[in-house]
């Protein structure tokens, strides 16, 4: 025979266990308003911040660009012919030893440019050259290729086409 599941609220009279089922009732209906409430207060305070992000993006966007515009007009080399600047920023950089090829190319029909190999970079250095070609040399890259060094895996082989 199988035994019955005995409940703290059984031995109780009717009408308490009828109160207890009550507030039982009233309390998850108030906890639930409360998490609804919650959720909804927090989701529309995320809204406005998100609004207001975005507005302020959209005002700051125009700045940064003039700003960007304006610094790649003030490099120090960007007076100087293309080849002139890159062998500064090279010498600068003491990476004549990775330099393994540098010569004058075309990459559009009337466009020309200077095409520079550089093998065994390692991160920062890369990076550096990157930054001095766009921000002291005001040099555009039309064509990049970056490969991983066979003997070295750390490091990186880069072929770029630099023109302004």
């Amino acid at each position: 025979m199988a035994k019955k599941i005995q409940y703290f609220w059984s031995t109780w009279p009717a009408a308490s266990q009828q109160r207890l089922f009550k507030l039982v009732l009233v309390g998850l209906s108030v906890l639930f308003f409360f998490v609804f409430v919650g959720t909804y207060l927090f989701t529309g305070t995320l809204k406005q911040q998100i609004g207001a992000s975005k507005e302020q993006y959209v005002r700051v966007i125009p700045i940064v660009q003039d700003i960007k515009a304006l610094r790649a007009q003030q490099g120090d080399l960007a007076h100087l012919p293309v080849d002139e600047a890159i062998w500064i920023i090279i010498d600068d950089l003491l990476i004549e030893e990775n330099l393994v090829s540098i010569r004058t190319t075309r990459f559009n029909e009337d466009e020309t440019g200077i095409q520079v190999t550089l093998n065994k970079l390692s991160l920062t250095k890369l990076t550096g050259l990157l930054h001095d070609l766009r921000d002291r040399a005001s040099l555009q890259t039309p064509d990049c290729a970056l490969t991983r060094n066979p003997d070295d895996p750390r490091l990186a082989d880069v072929h770029l086409v630099l023109a302004r």
